[in-house]
């Protein structure tokens, strides 16, 4: 056992995590002193579990930080947000995932400067109530979190599309040199919104998730498009479910792209790289899953139009660039042509899931706060859509919803994925 203190926010880790903590920094030969618990971020930042640093201070007076992402306890918020299913996809990830796709890049030759890169994972706890993933604090070197209400811009999305460009293309590669693991992956990912879609109150979620957003709506357009979308969020994501059986063109996603999923080393505030955080939403699926998902959740109208096209031209032209590190071509493994026809077959998802997204993304500190207690008090899904509805926020965020749900109607029609 350690002989160090715990000080700060001691309490807001059980003592089996305290444990946990402890057996790491001592496996790890570093001399402690006393370990820091301290809170990290705010409502809104993240709902599916708590962040903390640890910062462990060393008797030669220099420190070893780490990021605690902390499971919550409540049963009702476990069972709502499904947290043994997002923290066991999460623990996929960075114990055997990602340290597969390293092998494979160094088997390629390829320099660690052009690796693609995720926070370090220092130890996974699965303890049923006690899960905890420790993990390195990006901030220690130079990358930072950008403000989730301001849409990204062009060079960040091109940054992220890089990104997602290299994890995609070391999917095709592994399913090159051995199909087996690629499969066995496939099988053990859980997709946590097919687990929802179980759930018959969640049907009736969605419907008034819908009643609610059309409610803030002017136009008929608008009202037009949002009517019968939300609502139908399951039937069109179990075609879709069936369709990702065939593995050709599916690979190992992020699964959760949205602003505050990145970070970013700034030169002269220009985003000139961006790292993925939080595994917990990664499955097997097709790579559009993930270019849909963030730029329809994290971008507005005017970029999209200006730069949209160009985008998918970009992902496309980088993700043949990283398979030719493994000998492949991207109009082999993932032509274009099949690219855009995945654009069209997902869309409905993506506009759905969207607007459901931005019910949550739009909340300012304290209404997130307010949300996270009524999933903790209230365990029917009913329930809880009645006690966060979006009409019933400020007129600022009122305002921003309205907004964004009308860009996201505007950019659907221009791009031709709505009559």
């Amino acid at each position: 056992m350690a002989e160090f203190t715990f000080e700060g926010e001691v309490d807001s880790l059980s003592p089996r995590q305290r444990e946990f903590i402890s057996e790491l920094l001592q496996k790890r030969g570093l001399k402690v002193q006393k370990v820091q618990i301290e809170t990290l971020g705010k409502a809104g930042d993240n709902y599916v579990a708590n962040f903390k640093k640890i910062i462990a201070v060393l008797e030669n007076g220099q420190t070893f930080d780490m990021i605690a992402k902390v499971a919550p306890t409540n049963e009702i918020v476990r069972a709502t947000m499904g947290t043994v299913v997002l923290f066991g996809n999460e623990c996929l990830m960075y114990n055997e995932v990602l340290p597969k796709f390293v092998d494979l890049q160094r088997a390629a030759g390829i320099s660690e400067e052009e690796f693609f890169r995720s926070p370090e994972c220092y130890g996974t706890l699965m303890e049923p109530l006690n899960e905890i993933l420790l993990l390195e604090n990006l901030k220690e070197s130079n990358f930072e979190m950008l403000d989730r209400f301001t849409p990204l811009t062009n060079e960040a999305v091109k940054q992220i599309l890089k990104k997602f460009a290299l994890l995609h293309s070391l999917s095709f590669a592994l399913k090159k040199e051995d199909p087996d693991k690629f499969d066995s992956y496939s099988k053990r990912f859980q997709d946590f919104f097919a687990l929802l879609s179980a759930n018959p109150e969640f049907r009736e979620y969605l419907a008034s998730i819908e009643r609610d957003t059309i409610s803030i709506l002017d136009s008929d357009v608008y009202k037009k498009a949002v009517r019968g979308s939300i609502s139908q969020l399951v039937e069109h994501s179990a075609k879709i479910f069936k369709y990702e059986r065939n593995l050709r063109y599916s690979v190992v996603i992020h699964g959760d792209g949205w602003t505050n999923n990145f970070m970013f080393r700034l030169e002269e505030n220009i985003p000139v790289e961006a790292v993925l955080i939080d595994y917990q939403l990664s499955k097997i699926a097709s790579p559009v899953t993930d270019l849909q998902y963030m730029i329809f959740s994290s971008t507005d109208h005017n970029t999209r139009h200006q730069h949209y096209y160009e985008w998918i031209d970009f992902y496309h032209s980088e993700l043949d660039k990283c398979l030719a590190n493994f000998g492949l071509k991207a109009n082999y493994v993932y032509p274009r042509d099949q690219l855009d026809a995945d654009l069209r077959r997902y869309s409905k998802v993506f506009f759905s899931s969207s607007i459901l997204l931005l019910t949550v993304l739009i909340r300012k500190t304290e209404d997130a706060a307010k949300m996270k207690e009524a999933m903790e008090s209230n365990q029917d899904l009913q329930d809880i859509s009645a006690t966060i509805q979006t009409s019933s926020l400020d007129q600022e965020s009122v305002a921003l919803f309205k907004r964004k749900i009308e860009n996201l109607v505007d950019s659907y029609r221009e791009f031709g994925y709505l009559d």
